[in-house]
């Protein structure tokens, strides 16, 4: 008799799911792909908007950088946070406590598996709006350059930390 292990999985959950949470989601996809094949044998990645409309298109500078950054994510379709989503996620990691704030108040019982994304393993002290990942939607050159050094730096974090806790 084979047992299948289920796949642990993964949401990355920002606003619109345009911009923040479907450059994350892809850029640990290609990182995982290049560097750690095997781990996506046990890991599912998806990405969802608190705000989302299904199927909105990734904003234009943000695919740009991820095509520099040897990823594509043309195809990328934004998707709403969802009751099934909700329920089939092992971990919810959000951009701001907005994010995890509103998941919270619709699935309460989810509260175990969501975390900001700066938060999740965590040991250093908070100061208020010091873990959210700002937006760069909408603004200059110098954002997006900072929302994407974060965003490398945190799925280097996350990768060590899922490593750690024997997820991957």
């Amino acid at each position: 008799m084979f047992l299948f292990k289920k796949k642990f999985h993964l949401v990355i959950v920002c606003t619109a799911n345009r911009t923040r949470s479907a450059y994350f989601a892809g850029y640990l996809k290609n990182y995982l792909r290049k560097y750690r094949p095997e781990a996506l044998k046990r890991l599912k990645i998806t990405s969802a908007g608190t705000k989302a409309v299904d199927g909105g298109r990734v904003n234009d500078v943000v695919a740009l950088i991820a095509r520099n950054n040897g990823f594509n994510l043309r195809e990328h379709k934004a998707d709403p946070i969802t009751p099934a989503l909700i329920k089939k996620a092992d971990l919810i990691l959000t951009m701001e406590q907005v994010h995890k704030d509103h998941i919270l108040k619709r699935y309460p019982e989810s509260e175990e598996k969501v975390f900001r994304l700066m938060e999740y393993g965590w040991q250093g002290e908070d100061t208020v709006g010091s873990l959210d990942v700002p937006d760069p939607t909408g603004r200059n050159a110098d954002d997006f350059k900072a929302f994407i050094e974060t965003a490398h730096a945190e799925a280097d974090r996350l990768l060590h930390e899922l490593v750690h806790r024997e997820i991957i």
